[in-house]
Formats: C-alpha cells, structure tokens, sequence
C-alpha cells in the first residue's frame, strides 16, 4: 500500500464543531490493525491453520480444493498465488468486496476489530505530507480494425456460408467431434465463425483468429485484429441468467452441442485461451458464471485468477464438472 493510498482523507462527518475540516488516518492506528490481520481475516470466516511459519487457509474467493491462501510470517500480509493476490488487511477487505476504496476499507477493518478511528486532523495532529501528483497519461486510442481487416472478416463469413451449403463444413465438424448443426448455430451473431484459405475461423467482432492455419503448430493464429471481449458476449442478454465461460472457442462449441443454450436462459462463451482479461469481469456483473477450464495446471491456474477477478461482480462462481469434449 503506497503513502498516497494512505493518506487519502475523507469528510468529517461525526463531529459538528469541525464541520469543514478533514480527516488523515493516524498512521499508528493503521499499524496496529494491520498487525491484527489473522483476527480480521477469521472474523470474515477465513479458517487458518498454522504450516510451519505460516498460517494456511482455502482461499476465501476461489474454488479452493486445498490451501493456496496463507498469512506470511510478518502476520501483516497474505496472499494467494492462483488468484495473483497479496496484501495488507486493508487490500484485503477490497478482494473480498466489503469496500471499494482505501477509506471505506479503514472503515470496515476498523468496524469489526472493534477500534476507534481518532480525528487526527482535527486534534491538530500534523498533516501527512502528500505525495506529488502523478503525471496525467496519454488518453488510450481506440482500437479500430482497418477497412482491410474488415472485408477479411465479412469475407470469411460469407466464405463459411458457401462451404456449409455445399457440405465442406462436415469434416472440420467431425475432426471436432461435433454434428454440423452446433457450427452453423455458432456462427450466427457479431462473434461467430468463418472460413479462410480453407480453415475454420472463429470471428471476433474486432478480429479474425485462425485454427490450425497451416495444419500443425501453432494451434491458432491472430490473421488481425484481438479480442476486445469473450468470444460470443453478445449472447449475453439481458434475461441470461447463467454464463458458462470456457477456455476456448472448441470448448464453447461442445457446451452448445451438450444443450445448454436451448432454454434461452444460459449463454456459452469462450475466453481466447487462458488470456481472460481482468477488465471483462464487471460484463458478468448480475449473472451466474460457470468456469469451464481445462483440468491442467495451466487452466486450474487460469481459472482461479478468473474467478478472484469474478468475485464481486458474478452473483454466484462454479466450476464446471462434466465431462467436455
């Protein structure tokens, strides 16, 4: 936690006779709950136990078979390294979503420790020092596919629609394992499938992404643009109550092959691999989600990230457990 975060104020509200001064945090008030977090951390349910020099848990925001969460030895920091988080009490209470800033996490850890925030400005208790302001960045510039990139989009798309009419689809659907309808269902929308120089492709509504482009390795490859959400979002709608998201496009298209679209109230969408972005979290804000990664390291590792960045946002996070093709 950097000084600045620290040192954020926030309006005297409890005393009348301040009324227009403000409040900085006393940083030997902050010290002190920090050294309390083991006893935050079991008043929010957290089970620790102790391994050795570290107290151990099941982390409290994924699904969590065996303790990945731990108290480092200085008892003032934690973290778990599958959800690549790790902090203080105060970083804490912001991963489990009980504050969304410095201030109302100081609040909260104060709330259940049960201690007593001292108006340290307002009993004239000198003014932390604040830091320089930092640089304003340059403003991002939107990502746009060149009139080039688009026509090879439209292009596939079209390309797709010639070959599934005259059956040269079936065999890219059997090396699948899939009946040739789930291809044809997958690519209806702004995220579908298309077909270039012969392969399968899978259209994102900013990219062209390529299977097997040259029949062995690499499995995919980018032919332009990138994937600015999951693959099929806008399935997503309003009435869409459970989202299952998987690893990849493949995976996808063997949930819609399983049914799981066919009461209109589920919606199966694909990360592009394990390269889920942090920033689509809140796009699940409202909904059940349902991870369907792969069992290996890399995609349990993948899941847990997903999930920690989830938390918060989803109504509720499972981790699919049938079988999938």
């Amino acid at each position: 936690m950097t000084d600045a975060g620290r040192n954020q104020e926030r309006p005297n509200n409890t005393a009348p006779a301040e009324v227009g001064k403000r409040n900085v945090f006393d940083d030997g008030t902050l010290e002190a709950m920090r050294c309390r977090l083991p006893e935050y951390l079991a008043a929010r349910g957290v089970e620790l136990t102790r391994q050795g020099a570290r107290l151990v848990a099941r982390c409290p925001v994924h699904d969590d078979t065996s303790p990945s969460f731990a108290v480092f030895p200085n008892g003032k920091n934690c973290g778990c390294f599958p959800c690549d988080f790790q902090g203080d009490v105060f970083a804490v209470s912001q991963w489990l979503g009980r504050a969304s800033t410095f201030p109302e996490a100081v609040a909260d850890v104060a709330a259940t420790l049960g201690v007593y925030l001292s108006q340290g400005h307002a009993q004239g208790q000198p003014r932390a020092p604040q830091a320089p302001p930092r640089a304003e960045r340059e403003p991002e510039v939107p990502f746009t596919l060149s009139p080039g990139d688009r026509q090879k989009i439209h292009a596939a798309r079209l390309a797709f629609s010639d070959a599934f009419d005259a059956g040269g689809i079936d065999p890219e659907a059997a090396k699948l394992g899939l009946p040739p309808w789930v291809l044809r269902w997958a690519a209806m929308g702004e995220s579908g499938l298309g077909w270039w120089r012969g392969r399968l492709a899978y259209i994102y509504p900013q990219g062209l992404k390529l299977r097997n482009p040259a029949g062995h390795e690499p499995r995919f490859q980018w032919e332009c643009g990138r994937a600015l959400a999951p693959w099929r979002f806008e399935w997503v709608r309003p009435e869409t109550q459970t989202v299952f998201l998987s690893e990849g496009e493949s995976d996808t298209l063997a949930l819609i092959a399983a049914g799981l679209e066919a009461d209109g109230t589920a919606a199966c969408v694909a990360a592009p691999g394990t390269n889920f972005s942090r920033e689509w979290a809140p796009m699940f804000a409202g909904r059940k989600v349902v991870l369907c990664f792969d069992s290996d390291p890399p995609g349990m590792t993948a899941a847990a990230k997903v999930a920690g960045w989830l938390a918060g946002h989803a109504t509720e996070i499972l981790t699919w457990k049938g079988p999938r093709a």
